[in-house]
């Protein structure tokens, strides 16, 4: 009876569905103090590319980051925008370039190189690593119309 019981209890455990996969906690973003100082490069980087970055320690809340951003020569960046983010051990900071063409459709030229030197209050001691992007705004058409000009 007892060895009945006990394969009919097995038995039964193998039709119960399996457990819930753990859910990870949700990922925390907190929020960086930023103070930029953005101005043209003095010099060009060895190998002509852009991301040469060095990180410095101020202190135990702080961080000193500079970074040469690469651009078209109608294109700035905008220090205004510049804004960082912490999520875990990784410092996320995101640089926006901004546009001084006429229209979004002219081509593009020379290239120029500009120096971002970044100071950066931490809300939660330091991170592991500092992910720096530079983004250009997209262009998105709503709508087009055709006008035909009268005489």
């Amino acid at each position: 009876m007892l060895k009945l019981l006990l394969a009919w209890s097995l038995a039964q455990a193998a039709d119960l569905p399996p457990p819930p996969p753990e859910v990870p906690p949700p990922l925390r973003y907190l929020p960086v103090r930023v103070d930029a100082h953005v101005a043209p490069a003095e010099s060009i980087p060895a190998d002509g590319r852009a991301g040469e970055m060095l990180v410095s320690l101020v202190d135990e809340q702080t961080l000193r980051v500079a970074v040469t951003v690469r651009h078209d020569e109608r294109e700035a960046v905008a220090a205004a925008g510049i804004r960082a983010w912490r999520a875990e051990d990784d410092l996320q900071i995101v640089i926006p370039l901004v546009s001084g063409a006429a229209t979004p459709f002219e081509p593009r030229c020379c290239v120029a190189y500009s120096r971002a030197d970044l100071i950066l209050t931490l809300p939660a001691g330091l991170p592991e690593q500092v992910t720096v992007r530079t983004e250009r705004p997209q262009l998105q058409v709503i709508a087009e119309e055709r006008l035909v000009p009268q005489h």
